[in-house]
């Protein structure tokens, strides 16, 4: 798996699940102020209202969260299957797989001596640069 800023960096499967973690932690802290929230409608009278409070408080950030757990789990399952299937067809064919270029050149003057690709969205090109 490649990082999304620096695709020369590999994404690990743990990484992921580590943001994940996170992103699961600031659900679970806007499901605690919903429930906050709800305790107070019932403490006004509003039943109604602390009722759909209540369901939405842990629904909405539950869901959201099992959306993207699922997502990722897809996104290492399906990488997983491409290093494999590589491997398989490297093994087959008796000749190294050719990897495609990385669409983004990050630091190509610097590691590999030669000139950086600059994006059309770096800025001015200052005679230090090129």
């Amino acid at each position: 798996m490649r990082g999304l800023w620096d695709n020369e960096q590999p994404l690990s499967p743990a990484l992921l699940r580590s943001a994940l973690a996170l992103v699961g932690a600031f659900l679970g802290l806007t499901s605690i102020v919903m429930l906050i929230i709800s305790v107070a409608s019932v403490a006004n009278g509003n039943y109604a209202a602390a009722a759909m409070q209540l369901a939405a408080g842990v629904a909405l950030p539950f869901g959201i969260w099992l959306g993207l757990r699922m997502l990722a789990d897809m996104l290492i399952v399906m990488n997983r299957a491409r290093d494999r299937l590589e491997g398989i067809e490297e093994a087959l064919s008796g000749r190294p797989v050719v990897t495609p270029a990385p669409v983004f050149q990050t630091n190509g003057a610097k590691a590999g001596h030669e000139k950086a690709v600059r994006a059309g969205d770096d800025g001015p090109a200052y005679p230090a640069e090129e």
